[in-house]
């Protein structure tokens, strides 16, 4: 099992043998009388103010696979959560102006410390060091920092979470992936760690600019073909998506590398185009400057934009469009009404967050609030 102290998960995950659930969960419920000092560990979180905090369990099946339960497989899980939860924060934060929602990855940070499998000791396992202790002496504690949230259903980008975890099986089931499924979740860790705070009170400048610099290599990483990867195949990977906004359809951008006489690109690729420029200079060691990374007709920051487009990204990877005809049953009709709207409203939320880049916040705000009908896109053919 793996404790992550960040997040409170209002209702289970679930693939194949392995899940994601709450300290509530009847699977931990049974755990915990039948152990005492697990039940003992569950009750003993804090935050670093000594509040109570309830982790969220991952957990798997005694006869699962022996692959699924490697920290490889358990990772991808994780990642495969947590890009369906960042991405969606990062979209209601543009759109809103404020967000209640997660927006980076540490939420779902895993605690090192867990019971022996003899639920007798605690035993740590990292990178860094191992570590074995009496579990009666574990103070255990949420990251200090971060104030832990519940996770509700409404925060998960419910169409791609779905996608990913029909996809891990295939990738963790054999020794031998295909290309594809390798690329995927070798995207998904790259994009978690992106996602993360990049500094903490210590933050700089060069701290963004290797985040950005570790979102182009998820972007690269997932459209590479076994042989080559670069910026036009990203450019390509958008051109798959079944844009709905008018903004975000149109052609009439010229991205970073366009030359005379190629075919326009979608705002994606111009957003992309600046968020790969910038990578550049940061991690190249070129000239930089505080606004490298500002987008200057609209004064927003790029860093905001690189989860909004990786999941469009995704979108376009897992070939995500709305195809399920509609039920004859009329019992059946209410269901899949409500599937069809959340399959809609998160990319439209996506893309709404996207198409923020074109205007300044202040002329943002005004269009939400129906003071201006429709404002002048700030980036054409730029």
């Amino acid at each position: 099992m793996f404790a992550l102290p960040n997040i409170a998960l209002e209702d289970p995950i679930d693939v194949d043998g392995v899940a994601l659930v709450s300290i509530h969960d009847d699977r931990i419920q049974a755990l915990a009388k039948k152990h005492k000092r697990f039940a003992s560990y569950l009750g003993r979180f804090r935050s670093e103010f000594g509040r109570e905090v309830q982790p969220s369990i991952i957990i798997w099946r005694d006869d699962s696979s022996d692959l699924y339960r490697s920290v490889e497989a358990l990772a991808g899980f994780r990642d495969a959560v947590s890009i369906s939860v960042v991405p969606y924060g990062r979209a209601t934060l543009l759109h809103y102006g404020h967000s209640p929602e997660i927006l980076y990855s540490d939420w779902f940070a895993i605690y090192p410390w867990m019971l022996d499998k003899n639920y007798e000791f605690v035993v740590m396992r990292t990178m860094a060091q191992m570590g074995l202790d009496e579990a009666e002496e574990l103070q255990p504690q949420s990251t200090p920092g971060i104030t832990a949230r519940p996770l509700i259903r409404r925060m998960i980008d419910r169409p791609v979470l779905e996608a990913l975890l029909k996809r891990w099986p295939a990738r963790y089931q054999t020794k031998t992936p295909s290309w594809e499924s390798t690329a995927l979740f070798r995207s998904l860790n790259m994009a978690n760690v992106a996602s993360k705070i990049p500094a903490s009170t210590d933050g700089t400048t060069y701290d963004i600019g290797r985040s950005i610099g570790l979102w182009v290599s998820a972007f690269e990483i997932l459209v590479h073909t076994g042989t080559k990867s670069d910026l036009f195949k990203v450019y390509d990977i958008f051109d798959k998506v079944e844009w709905h906004l008018t903004e975000c359809m149109e052609k009439i951008y010229q991205p970073h590398g366009y030359k005379a006489g190629q075919p326009l690109r979608t705002l994606a690729c111009w957003v992309y185009g600046k968020i790969y420029d910038g990578r550049n200079d940061f991690l190249h060691g070129n000239p930089i400057t505080a606004d490298t990374l500002i987008v200057p007709q609209s004064g927003r920051h790029l860093l905001h934009y690189a989860p909004i487009l990786y999941r469009m990204a995704l979108t376009g990877f897992l070939k995500l469009k709305w195809d399920e005809p509609e039920p004859i049953l009329q019992e059946e009709l209410d269901t899949y009404q409500s599937r069809k709207f959340d399959f809609g409203y998160f990319q439209g939320e996506m893309e709404a967050a996207l198409a923020t880049v074109l205007y300044s916040q202040e002329e943002y705000a005004a269009l939400r609030e129906g003071r201006a009908v429709r404002l002048r896109p700030a980036l054409k053919r730029v």
